[in-house]
């Protein structure tokens, strides 16, 4: 495949793909709809420059991808209900293409154009960080969506409370895009100090904690100040965070008075049995139990977990037990994919991570790292998650993976 050196001799089609991945960002808050449709004109756009794409048979992540999509066809073989399974299962193949697309516009015109991406992005996340605080200030947002829930924040997504995993997702894009831009030492700190402190204000415990090891991670590896400032920088975000959590009743309620059983002894235990979490995860573990190999199918939990057979008095929560995911990765691929489709999925995974996080240690590309971050974090066990195989919260993965896996030199 051949460097482009300018946009000059791209045809029509680049221009629009291009576009696509610079507005991309914009299609996850504009809802499911729009997301599918990028992830579909990917798709298509893949097939028109297949002979491009044909280079996709000497990449590793390409097999890997493939060996996942096909765990998942055989899963879907026994499945309670196949029919509810395979759209979601059939939509992985469009995501290999949508992967590779985006892979083969990054390797051609990363010398120009995607670094004019990036920036687009930033300005994108600096809108909506704007926009978060205006939230808090004011209680409703700039275009006057309202949360309908104390101590969360709506922003743009209206409804859907869920700005905090857009947060996690593209906030190492920032970092990285700051610092390869020579963003002042001291200015970058507050930056990365102010998005912290957004992504606190959202109000979503899990993709805070998320967002915030990872920015630990990336804050160690990739920004080259003093080892003493960095220290310095960590404490003086954790004593601003116990201050807002002391002074703000609905922080308070959501980050102490919520979580306080975790504090005393078995604190695990006692929480898990008095969170709808909980139900959620013994239910999935039921599940799993009594559908050991294959589980009840990609997207069956939400019909199987209301059974009467799930059942336990021990939850608080277990009259809520239904929900339509267990509110957790990994139990959602034990229940729905049983043994064989979670060590499936793992071999795909912790594969695609350690090519991609050997080439990261050869090449050292921020963007790449920031996607290995984001990957690793996403997957953490104990901490409740979104559906991995959902329109919204796949779309910021797979966006990441792309970057994860199109940095890696064959």
């Amino acid at each position: 495949m051949k460097t482009e050196t300018n946009l000059k001799s791209a045809n029509q089609l680049d221009y629009i793909s291009l576009a696509l991945l610079a507005t991309y960002p914009l299609a996850l808050i504009f809802g499911n709809f729009i997301i599918n449709l990028y992830i579909f004109l990917f798709s298509v756009s893949f097939l028109i420059n297949f002979k491009e794409n044909k280079i996709i048979f000497k990449d590793k992540i390409f097999y890997l991808l493939v060996f996942f999509f096909i765990s998942l066809l055989i899963n879907n073989f026994f499945s309670l209900n196949p029919g509810n399974s395979f759209p979601r299962v059939f939509k992985i193949l469009l995501v290999i293409f949508f992967i590779f697309e985006i892979k083969r516009l990054i390797y051609k015109y990363e010398a120009n154009f995607i670094k004019k991406i990036y920036k687009l992005w930033f300005w994108i996340f600096l809108i909506l960080t704007i926009d978060i605080l205006f939230e808090t200030l004011f209680g409703h947002n700039m275009v006057g969506n309202k949360s309908n829930m104390l101590g969360r924040i709506a922003s743009f997504f209206g409804n859907e409370l869920i700005i905090g995993a857009f947060y996690h997702g593209f906030a190492m894009f920032i970092f990285s895009y700051l610092i390869l831009n020579k963003t002042k030492s001291y200015f970058l700190v507050f930056l990365i100090f102010f998005i912290l402190l957004m992504g606190f204000l959202i109000g979503e415990r899990s993709n805070y904690i998320k967002l915030f090891l990872s920015t630990i991670f990336f804050f160690s590896l990739a920004l080259q100040i003093n080892y003493k400032v960095k220290i310095i920088s960590f404490f003086t975000m954790l004593i601003i965070m116990f201050a807002i959590i002391t002074l703000h009743s609905p922080f308070k309620a959501k980050y102490y008075y919520q979580i306080k059983d975790l504090f005393s002894i078995n604190g695990y235990s006692k929480y898990i049995k008095n969170s709808h979490y909980g139900a959620h995860r013994d239910a999935a573990i039921k599940i799993f139990k009594q559908n050991l190999i294959f589980g009840v199918g990609v997207k069956n939990f939400r019909n199987e977990s209301g059974k009467k057979i799930y059942e336990n008095k021990d939850y608080a929560w277990t009259n809520s037990r239904q929900s339509t995911h267990p509110h957790q990765i990994h139990h959602e691929f034990l229940s729905e994919t049983g043994i064989f489709g979670y060590l499936c999925f793992l071999i795909f995974i912790i594969s695609a991570i350690y090519l991609s996080f050997k080439n990261y240690l050869k090449y050292k590309n921020l963007y790449q790292l920031s996607a290995i971050i984001f990957i690793i974090t996403s997957l953490l066990p104990l901490l409740p998650s979104g559906s991995f195989l959902s329109t919204y919260v796949s779309g910021i993965f797979w966006i990441n993976f792309a970057i994860m896996s199109a940095y890696i030199k064959n």
